[in-house]
């Protein structure tokens, strides 16, 4: 939960920061992306809460304890999706740019949140007999969790780049709004693609393929062909 709150705090600054690099309102895009997560994060627990309601009717007030476990991520992500639309439409605020402003904090957050994974012991590796494994459950297992980390941090630096290149070189790259946000989408897929190969608690499906990397592929493919469409033919166009 520490580095969770961390993770939410460090994201929520640099889309701040990054917010007025490109000319938005900084408090909109804090706000924005608070009022999604407290959305989702309430949202998770009540959608668990109903789902399991035996198990806390005869003490309704346990469903206020701090556990990190009784949470339904896939409802609680709807919430904090329609809070987010209530909200992007309520201050009209631009898609493509406000979406550029929050890719590089997303990176960040969930990089610390990797690490806090790591330390807790969640998503552990498949066994190896690499010198840098770590002794987890058991065994000595690759540190899924630190690749996923610094891919991420990788992926922070090439979209801050980006964004820099953007400015400085406008008129001859024409990125389109939206462009590092989905520059995101695409390498974090690829990153997925890749390291999801080394992780154990992961289920598997035909071909020793894992059901995260069939999604990744499809969204990268997805993302890649919009990258080309928008910016590539658009800039052999010009």
């Amino acid at each position: 939960p520490l580095f969770v709150l961390i993770a939410v705090a460090a994201g929520l600054w640099l889309a701040a920061r990054q917010a007025r690099w490109l000319g938005l309102d900084a408090d909109h895009v804090y706000n924005l992306g608070f009022y999604s997560l407290l959305a989702m994060l309430v949202g998770a627990r009540l959608a668990y809460v109903i789902g399991n309601w035996p198990a806390y009717q005869d003490a309704p007030l346990s469903a206020l304890s701090p556990t990190t476990t009784a949470f339904a991520w896939p409802e609680g992500v709807v919430v904090g999706a329609i809070v987010a639309v209530i909200y992007w439409l309520r201050y009209r605020l631009p898609v493509g740019l406000t979406l550029d402003a929050i890719a590089p904090g997303l990176a960040l957050a969930m990089a610390i949140e990797r690490l806090g994974a790591f330390l807790g012991g969640l998503n552990f590796g498949e066994p190896t007999a690499l010198p840098w494994g770590v002794f987890m459950w058991g065994e000595v297992r690759h540190p899924v969790q630190i690749y996923e980390m610094l891919a991420l941090l990788v992926i922070l630096a090439i979209l801050l780049w980006q964004q820099e290149r953007r400015s400085v070189d406008k008129l001859r790259t024409k990125p389109f709004d939206g462009y590092i946000f989905v520059l995101f989408i695409a390498l974090y897929a690829a990153s997925r693609l890749f390291l999801e190969a080394f992780r154990a608690d992961a289920p598997l499906i035909s071909g020793g393929l894992r059901g995260v990397q069939l999604v990744a592929l499809a969204v990268l493919l997805v993302a890649v062909w919009y990258l080309y469409r928008r910016h590539f033919l658009a800039a052999s166009d010009a």
